[in-house]
């Protein structure tokens, strides 16, 4: 808001000497700081070394006209409330300035009543179009801050509920040997298997997290509250599991990738699979964990069977390249083991 200690800085711009004063003296009484240019030109120069929230300008003078003075000033100061003033009663004028921005028309000789109703009209309008745009603009920021708040919230709940997944996996599943469990073995092997194949930090991320859950639909069934929740009470496998756990998982908005593998790792290369998918649209993630699972089912030791040596289950596995899985995969897999031989 304008106050005592600030007047409102008005432009009056007219190449008539006489108006121009009498102007002035009316805006300096009027408690109004004005400033005054005899052509259009001057009070374009006037006007980017003064801010002013006004001007008063007339139509018809020498060399640039009023209405040029008000298209280029509107164009520095979109802001400015220009009010025409002109000696000629022309309704066609003042329609072409009133479309190209201007506040007001008056004629002359002007009522200096009038005047000032016309001036406080234009500068009113022209403060609550600035508070209009700066309350859209604050808007807009609270609105951007309160959607990343909500979006940081919701990777936390995301992530707390991957966790508690996890810990339901570790809960269901039997360790082996070792100590490690099926989905911590497939995790790590697959997270090897996808930084071997060049895919980024991210990525892998997402594999070794598949790896985890990938599971998570099979061992759901064994809990009478997780199968009241998923609706699937019959251990089909497959295709099943992988819907289970895609209902399980599918509230992770932010993990879209994670519910892709899971969703899809029972996809045959040759696009027999559950869902159709052949090839490359199946996505990456999903052919690494297929590869993962099969060798970790493979040299697991079973109940009465110790299981495949590493070279066996590989040589097992590469009998399926181009049917069942992806031989950029086994290539992949293959480095990995042999990395692992290496001393």
């Amino acid at each position: 808001m304008t106050t005592p200690h600030e007047p409102t800085t008005v432009l009056v711009v007219d190449d008539e000497a006489p108006v121009r004063a009498a102007l002035v003296r009316y805006l300096a009484a009027a408690g109004y700081e004005p400033i005054e240019a005899e052509s259009a030109e001057a009070g374009l120069t006037k006007l980017h070394s003064a801010t002013a929230a006004a001007a008063l300008c007339d139509i018809r003078m020498p060399g640039l006209s009023g209405l040029g003075f008000l298209t280029r000033a509107l164009t520095a100061d979109p802001d400015l409330a220009v009010i025409m003033l002109t000696g000629v009663d022309d309704p066609t004028t003042a329609i072409q300035c009133l479309r190209h921005g201007a506040a007001d028309y008056l004629i002359k000789p002007v009522e200096l009543e009038e005047l000032g109703l016309a001036l406080r009209y234009a500068l009113r309008k022209r403060e609550l179009e600035i508070e209009r745009r700066g309350m859209e603009q604050w808007l807009s920021d609270e609105v951007a801050r309160k959607t990343l708040q909500l979006e940081e919230q919701q990777r936390r709940i995301e992530h707390l509920s991957i966790s508690v997944l996890t810990a339901l996996v570790d809960a269901l599943e039997i360790a082996g040997p070792a100590g490690r469990t099926h989905s911590i073995r497939v995790a790590q092997l697959a997270g090897h298997i996808a930084a071997a194949m060049g895919l980024d930090a991210e990525q892998v991320a997402s594999v070794q997290t598949a790896g985890r859950l990938h599971d998570i639909g099979r061992l759901a069934l064994r809990d009478e509250t997780l199968r009241e929740h998923t609706g699937i009470t019959e251990i089909a496998g497959g295709k099943h599991d992988s819907e289970i756990a895609s209902r399980l998982l599918d509230p992770l908005r932010h993990h879209a990738a994670l519910l892709e593998i899971v969703r899809f790792q029972y996809e045959r290369w040759d696009g027999r699979g559950p869902h159709g998918l052949r090839g490359a649209g199946i996505p990456v993630g999903a052919r690494i964990v297929a590869v993962a699972n099969l060798y970790d089912e493979l040299v697991a030791p079973a109940e009465g069977d110790a299981g495949l040596a590493p070279l066996a289950a590989l040589a097992n596995l590469q009998g399926l390249a181009g049917t069942l899985l992806d031989a950029d995969v086994l290539v992949a897999l293959t480095q990995v083991l042999a990395g692992a031989r290496a001393p």
